[in-house]
């Protein structure tokens, strides 16, 4: 079976955002393992009129030879406890159709509402965001990550965080943690206390 990739556009009242990286990361994708690219647009004519109201998740997946868009209303997850996950070979350097290695890692989560993934000793991303760190020195977001996202890529544009190496062991050095992604920015405030981390003994 040939390899798909994912990508999930936020749509606010009929308003498309952030699409240039949205597109600039398929095409980037589609290169790096065919060589070639597909012609791709969306335009907000192109909303069915169902999702031109309110908050919307546009998922699309494709492939060189395959293009699927489909649209939800969206509904924030509430998330009130990490539980840090040790995996020293997963790679998410691409937006893969596939999570199938997330889910083996998402079973171990026990009474977490999510995972925190930590590769070997260094702060990764959850399951299905990237993450930010919140001190008295600023807005911290690890250079370790897992996939690149739109939003912590803008994030860093707008210098509204910073990169910087989080171990496992930094993390007490932190009071809060937000979690981002192109759905959800830090604004959002989908967050948890460093105290709601569960940390298994290492």
């Amino acid at each position: 079976m040939k390899q798909s990739f994912s990508e999930v556009i936020k749509i606010c009242n009929g308003r498309i955002f952030n699409l240039p990286a949205h597109i600039a990361r398929m095409n980037s994708t589609l290169q790096s393992f065919f060589g070639s690219t597909i012609p791709f647009s969306l335009k907000d004519e192109n909303i069915p009129l169902e999702f031109r109201e309110g908050f919307v998740k546009c998922r699309i997946v494709y492939s060189l030879e395959n293009l699927e868009i489909e649209y939800s209303h969206y509904i924030f997850r509430e998330i009130n406890s990490l539980k840090i996950i040790h995996d020293k070979s997963i790679d998410y350097s691409f937006k893969y159709a596939d999570r199938t290695a997330f889910e083996k890692l998402i079973a171990q989560k026990e009474n977490c509402d999510d995972i925190l993934i930590v590769k070997n000793g260094f702060v990764t991303d959850t399951s299905f965001t990237n993450v930010v760190f919140e001190s008295d020195k600023g807005l911290f977001t690890p250079s370790t990550y897992l996939l690149p996202g739109t939003k912590r890529q803008a994030l860093l544009k707008e210098r509204v965080i910073k990169e910087k190496v989080i171990r496992i062991e930094d993390i007490e050095d932190y009071r809060k943690l937000y979690l981002i992604n192109a759905m959800m920015g830090i604004e959002d405030n989908i967050s948890i206390p460093i105290s709601s981390l569960k940390i298994d003994s290492l």
